[in-house]
């Protein structure tokens, strides 16, 4: 009788052979990785049938070799995001309005959901396609959704690169779309009527230079006066004010119980982190320095006798930022204090409605001024430079007012180059030049 020959070894690459369990079931066993005391870490694939087991033990092998599979407890998505925020969002998002704008996006969005306490290797596309249905039930739009999903996919993406993660499920997604963008512009009439309506209030300068220069509404009211250069007539550009909210100082080991009843960190006897600061701008190019229309420089020099005035009958002193750098703001309050943003906001809407004239924001004066630049031939760089652009693409905001520019290039060089066509002769006699032949017109 012959000996049957031995079956060959399965390598530690291959699994193992499937073999069928007490339950009916068949299951086969691979190595997921290897601990560092070089003990290795077993996972296993279960199928009803032998082949269906093989499959899938063949799939799972496929994922190991890729790399796409992880080893270890994983975290929870929003332990996770928490860590991300706190300790590696800060080395890129260096604005502290961008982080503050991540954790609320979180907060809102993904801390309520149960997919906050779903594992990372767990994931799903179809888990952040339901958060962004809700999201749109809730009427929110495509650009906030676009947000979160920038937001999440940044966050994932360090989740794979420390091994956390196998893939970011966020790549299998298409992203969502931000409507077209479309910037409220106002027309040379309204703007006319608005500086005339400026004309009458004390805040005249400060919507001068919004509609002439259109600086971001931080680094209008981040303005000293030791950025203005009345005799060369420059305005240096290069801090932003901003507003960070008020956080619990009750709650440190956990912050959803805020133990000193109150709602909002701002009302807390232990509030911390919140209040005025100053930072640079929102780029590098956002350092500037910018020459002032003769309009804006007469207007800054009565806002500053008046405020030169007030100061002579009133307490008043620089106010003094984060750093204790004392700050002479041009826009303040009584006592040189800063100007609260919705203050300014609420100013602005007051002007709107003294120049009737359409309900707008103030970064709405930004890119007024960013398309009447455009529109007075001012060369697109100069533009850049002027608003504090770092990319070239910001102008494709302004694409129409652009066509309208290249089509104006367009109709001048027809004319330049066109030969005028000849003028036929005429037929007609002129009786003038008849009587000239003759000598006189009564001969």
């Amino acid at each position: 009788m012959d000996t049957p020959e031995p079956r060959a070894k399965r390598g530690n690459q291959e699994g193992s052979e499937p073999r069928i369990r007490k339950d009916g079931r068949w299951q086969a066993n691979y190595i997921v990785g290897y601990k560092p005391s070089g003990q290795p870490i077993r996972s296993s694939a279960y199928g009803k049938t032998k082949a269906e087991c093989t499959r899938k033990l063949q799939k799972a092998l496929r994922e190991v070799h890729a790399g796409d599979v992880t080893i270890g407890l994983k975290p929870r998505l929003i332990e996770w995001l928490d860590y991300w925020l706190t300790n590696v969002a800060p080395a890129t998002a260096k604005s502290p309005q961008s982080r503050k704008t991540y954790r609320n996006r979180i907060n809102n969005h993904i801390r309520p959901h149960r997919l906050a306490g779903k594992r990372l290797d767990k994931l799903t596309p179809t888990d952040f396609e339901t958060i962004y249905a809700t999201m749109r039930e809730a009427s929110l739009s495509e650009s906030s959704i676009s947000g979160l999903h920038a937001i999440l996919r940044r966050a994932l993406n360090i989740a794979v690169k420390r091994g956390l993660l196998g893939k970011n499920p966020l790549l299998m997604l298409d992203a969502p779309v931000p409507a077209a963008f479309e910037p409220q512009v106002y027309s040379t009439d309204e703007v006319r009527r608005m500086i005339s309506a400026a004309e009458e209030r004390d805040d005249e300068a400060r919507w001068l230079l919004n509609l002439m220069l259109g600086p971001r509404q931080g680094e209008a009211l981040g303005l000293t006066w030791s950025d203005i250069d009345f005799k060369a007539g420059k305005i240096r550009i290069e801090r932003e004010l901003f507003v960070l909210p008020w956080e619990h100082g009750c709650n440190a080991d956990d912050p959803s119980d805020t133990k000193c009843g109150r709602k909002f960190g701002r009302h807390c006897p232990m509030r911390h982190s919140g209040g005025y600061f100053t930072g640079p701008p929102k780029s590098s190019a956002g350092v500037r320095r910018v020459t002032m229309p003769s309009p804006l420089r007469k207007s800054l020099l009565r806002h500053s006798e008046t405020q030169r005035t007030i100061r002579e009958h009133a307490p008043w002193s620089p106010w003094v930022d984060q750093d204790g750098v004392e700050r002479d703001l041009v826009f303040c309050r009584q006592r040189g204090l800063p100007i609260y943003p919705k203050a300014d906001w609420l100013a602005w809407r007051s002007l709107l409605e003294d120049a009737k004239v359409p309900v707008g924001r103030p970064h709405d004066g930004r890119h007024t001024a960013a398309t009447t630049m455009l529109l007075l031939g001012v060369d697109q760089r100069v533009v850049m430079e002027i608003l504090g652009w770092s990319q070239i693409s910001m102008l494709q905001r302004y694409q129409h007012v652009l066509d309208e520019m290249h089509q104006d290039v367009a109709d001048r060089l027809t004319d330049h180059w066109t030969t005028p066509e000849p003028v036929p002769p005429s037929n007609v006699i002129s009786l003038q030049d008849r009587f000239k032949k003759r000598g006189s017109f009564g001969a």
